[in-house]
């Protein structure tokens, strides 16, 4: 039986794209299982969609934010370093006992970017410093937000570095809320779920 002459019959044409289309959703579920599976996670890959972590004012205009200000206060010249962001908004972190050095051996300690997709790893191994992905009762997406203080309750606090305030979230954020934390940034890629989303509207 020459299975390449039946393959290329059901495939030419609009039955040909169902197919593919199909096939692709598949694999593409299939591999999301897989990584989940692997990562210990339900979301093993999140994409960014928020200005909330970044550290600079390139994409406030898609955000809705002023275009001259970071962590909430109003710049002169855009940051182009770790250490000028914490010129800025340094002093935050220092009044929540958190030095520039501690920052400096943080993951992704230059932020994450709108667009970023990010790889996540479950289990229950987080600290101060990590980036976590949870959920809330208030938002339908995850939340994207770096950990600054872990209470002794075990209830966990959270800020964008980008935002001017920390989280204030009802219920407090716990171990059960997390999804997991970022491990991987993979530049650029969560654009095509991003635009995704705003064409269908499905998330």
């Amino acid at each position: 039986m020459n299975y390449k002459k039946i393959w290329d019959k059901y495939t030419e044409g609009w039955t040909g794209t169902i197919i593919y289309l199909v096939l692709g959703f598949l694999i593409a579920y299939g591999l999301n299982i897989a990584l989940g599976y692997a990562l210990q996670t339900e979301t093993p890959v999140v994409a960014v969609f928020s200005c909330s972590m970044e550290h600079t004012t390139a994409n406030n205009w898609y955000c809705g934010l002023p275009s001259d200000q970071v962590c909430g206060k109003k710049i002169e010249a855009d940051p182009k370093s770790l250490d000028e962001y914490w010129n800025v908004c340094g002093s935050w972190y220092e009044s929540n006992g958190i030095s520039k050095n501690n920052f400096e051996s943080f993951i992704f300690n230059k932020g994450l970017t709108v667009g970023d997709m990010i790889v996540v790893y479950g289990g229950n191994d987080i600290s101060v410093g990590n980036i976590i992905i949870f959920n809330t009762n208030i938002r339908k997406y995850p939340i994207i937000h770096r950990i600054y203080k872990i209470n002794p309750d075990g209830t966990i606090l959270t800020k964008g570095d980008n935002n001017e305030y920390p989280d204030n979230w009802s219920p407090k954020i716990t171990k059960n809320n997390i999804n997991g934390k970022a491990v991987l940034k993979i530049p650029l890629l969560g654009w095509v779920k991003i635009l995704f989303v705003e064409i269908t509207g499905l998330a």
